[in-house]
């Protein structure tokens, strides 16, 4: 059975076996299909001004810049929230001993024991495809004063559902997961006073901070079984498509889709988590500001898919009802992301507390709709008491 992948054609190798289902390649006067084993080949190909071609990576090469061709329903839930939410509890505590455990070890110079690891991403992924809100929820909850810990969490979680969103191989989404959680572990080596400065750190202090990719990748190359993905994932991170990222600084056409991936789930995150430095943006303006970065910074494409799987309306956001209510969404609903399922609490003509309530817009469609997005604040609401 084939596996059919695009890509970008500056990104083409010899070894690449075409696939006939790329689109534009029927006007074109080549063979519909084939290894490319000259580079010829790939000058004709982006004469005829395609952009991108299909390939078949079982007949031919893979390449770190290979996308599925689109994203899937693999995300749609098969245990119901409630159920599934038991069961990532459990996933989450388990995380925070494990994460715990391992910034321990590589705080006393110790390599890390990936196979725990691995069987935590094992764990993350199965919750994601029972029901990929579950996990979102807790990712949603906050404390200031953990934010390594959740953050290394957090990411291996988005990084689950938006790859499983893409159409990822397993295998592949499995190694996205291992190097998510593991892609800020340099940081447990930059002293806690540059970590936890509240004002503006020297020149001296941002080089140090920044060093932390490159002790993450040190730990990783001196730990047995990390995958070629999990230290890309860790290495580029912080990378840009415009040259101005770090450690290396490297440009657009040196990063591969494993780091750019990474990067769109890091900023997410730490836009939406508390700091000592800064307050965390609510879920539905982090958005807004991540679309602000594809200005040169973060892979358009990607992060417009990102949007998309996590939703206009992602879980943790608090939205204004068109019934006059405020609520705190649950669940995303991709096939009609305007019509999430929202949990009630608060009653904006009256100002006060209601009893929450489960309210699946998707179902409500003629009575009730979303107005737009409130910033808890303004209504001294605790999301994370109701998520």
């Amino acid at each position: 059975m084939s596996l059919i992948k695009r890509i970008p054609i500056n990104k083409i190798e010899l070894g690449m076996y075409v696939s006939d289902r790329t689109p534009g390649l029927e006007d074109t006067e080549l063979r519909p299909k084939g290894f490319i084993r000259r580079w010829e080949t790939v000058d004709k190909l982006s004469g005829f001004g395609l952009e991108e071609i299909y390939i078949d990576v079982h007949r031919g090469l893979d390449s770190p810049f290979t996308l599925p061709i689109a994203g899937t329903d693999a995300l749609k839930p098969r245990v119901e929230l409630q159920k599934e939410r038991e069961q990532a509890d459990k996933v989450y505590a388990e995380a925070r001993g494990l994460v715990t455990s391992i910034l321990r070890d590589v705080k006393m110079g110790n390599a890390i024991d990936v196979g725990p690891v691995e069987s935590l991403a094992d764990d993350i992924n199965e919750s994601v495809l029972n029901n990929h809100n579950a996990l979102l929820c807790l990712a949603a909850i906050r404390e200031k004063d953990q934010y390594l810990l959740e953050h290394s969490i957090n990411v291996g979680i988005l990084m689950g559902v938006f790859a499983r969103f893409l159409g990822y191989e397993d295998e592949l989404i499995h190694m996205l997961v291992t190097g998510a959680l593991l892609h800020d572990i340099g940081k447990i080596r930059v002293h806690h006073q540059i970590l936890n400065k509240p004002g503006k750190l020297t020149d001296e202090e941002w080089m140090e901070m920044k060093r932390h990719v490159v002790y993450g990748q040190e730990v990783l190359l001196k730990s047995e079984g990390v995958s070629a993905v999990a230290l890309s994932i860790c290495g580029m991170h912080h990378e840009r498509l415009d040259g101005g990222g770090y450690p290396m600084g490297v440009k657009e056409h040196e990063i591969d889709n494993f780091g750019r991936l990474a990067a769109i789930v890091d900023v997410y995150d730490a836009l939406t988590a508390d700091r000592v430095y800064h307050k965390g943006k609510p879920p539905a303006h982090a958005m807004h500001f991540l679309m602000g970065l594809t200005e040169g910074h973060l892979d358009r494409q990607l992060v417009n898919m990102f949007v998309r799987c996590i939703s206009v309306y992602p879980v943790g956001s608090l939205v204004e009802l068109s019934n006059g209510r405020a609520g705190v969404v649950i669940s995303v609903n991709h096939a009609h992301p305007e019509s999430p399922i929202v949990k009630t609490i608060y009653n904006l003509l009256h100002k006060n507390y209601e009893t929450p309530k489960i309210c699946d817009l998707r179902r409500n469609l003629s009575e009730t709709h979303i107005e737009g997005v409130l910033n808890p604040e303004d209504y001294g609401i605790k999301i994370n008491d109701f998520i």
